[in-house]
């Protein structure tokens, strides 16, 4: 730290050891804000001041500066919304059949649908996930005025309402620095969802969905720097599937919701496959030290393996 008085520069550090107040959370994130404050403080009285600078060191080891996303990235276009309803198990499949019949009016009514998927393995099996592109919030707002204004649409809405335990919803930006390290253009799942919506193209019906949802530290670093991360080695781990069994679909990071949340959709054709994936992906030296890097940030990893739903347009 320095000061700059009459065009000279000095240095004055002092060490102090500094009693915490007694705080009625323990946790990592009250102590930092905590800590934040102290050294706001401290700034805020060292400014005043017309002397010389004089700061307090109260941690051995520096604040280090927030991790950039890389700056050649693309700029991510709009959102995605992940909704998540809870179905009764025993009423599962007349959800999904009702919801199937009215699949039509769903995409005519929302343009930004990209996904339905059916858990199979893995998670919470009566947890169906649907996913929504949005250029902004009006446009989401005017999406759900037209659904609101539809009759038929309300007339689904009420056949299916005591088939529904639970209903959640999460905004998530797309991680272009991931996605562009992949190959992908921005928005591509909506892109590709739009297309399949128009020409009817399901050839590949029977393909395996794979979710994989991070939870991460809180704090401002870890999205930028898992993103970062993730660009140095997901190339490695998409070369060594040789034989072409995966296809990544889209990643994103959570903006509303359960925030510190970063989740990855990968396209397989069988369930095995995905092993197989997996299996090439540990002898991609690379990817290991990404993962290396990764884990400690990681406080909570979900991996759920699902069916497309029959009026998915990505399926």
């Amino acid at each position: 730290h320095y000061s700059k008085d009459n065009q000279n520069q000095s240095l004055c550090v002092t060490h102090t050891r500094l009693r915490p107040r007694r705080l009625p959370f323990r946790g990592t994130y009250f102590k930092e804000v905590m800590r934040l404050r102290r050294v706001s403080n401290l700034l805020a009285s060292s400014s005043s001041s017309s002397s010389s600078l004089v700061t307090t060191s109260i941690f051995s080891r520096p604040m280090s500066a927030p991790t950039r996303f890389a700056s050649s990235s693309p700029t991510p276009k709009g959102f995605y919304e992940l909704r998540r309803y809870k179905i009764l198990p025993s009423k599962r499949a007349e959800y999904i059949e009702l919801c199937d019949e009215f699949g039509a009016l769903r995409k005519k009514l929302t343009p930004g649908f990209c996904g339905f998927y059916v858990p199979e393995v893995g998670s919470d099996l009566n947890t169906v996930t649907h996913i929504y592109h949005y250029d902004d919030y009006d446009h989401r707002d005017k999406v759900r005025l037209d659904m609101k204004g539809n009759e038929r649409w309300q007339s689904f809405l009420r056949k299916t309402l005591g088939l529904v335990e639970e209903q959640t919803s999460e905004v998530y930006i797309e991680a272009t620095v991931a996605t562009n390290s992949a190959g992908l253009s921005v928005n591509s799942f909506k892109e590709n969802a739009s297309k399949r919506s128009k020409t009817g193209d399901y050839n590949d019906s029977n393909s395996i969905f794979e979710i994989r949802t991070y939870t991460l530290q809180l704090g401002y670093n870890p999205i930028p720097k898992m993103q970062n991360l993730y660009a140095e080695g997901l190339p490695s781990k998409i070369a060594s599937d040789e034989e072409k069994l995966s296809e990544l679909i889209w990643i994103g990071y959570a903006d509303v919701g359960d925030l510190n949340k970063f989740v990855e959709i990968w396209k397989y054709p069988s369930y095995q496959s995905h092993i197989k994936v997996r299996e090439a992906a540990r002898t991609a030296n690379a990817w290991r030290d990404t993962i290396g890097k990764i884990a400690p940030m990681v406080t909570h990893f979900n991996t759920t393996l699902c069916s497309a739903a029959p009026f998915s347009p990505v399926r």
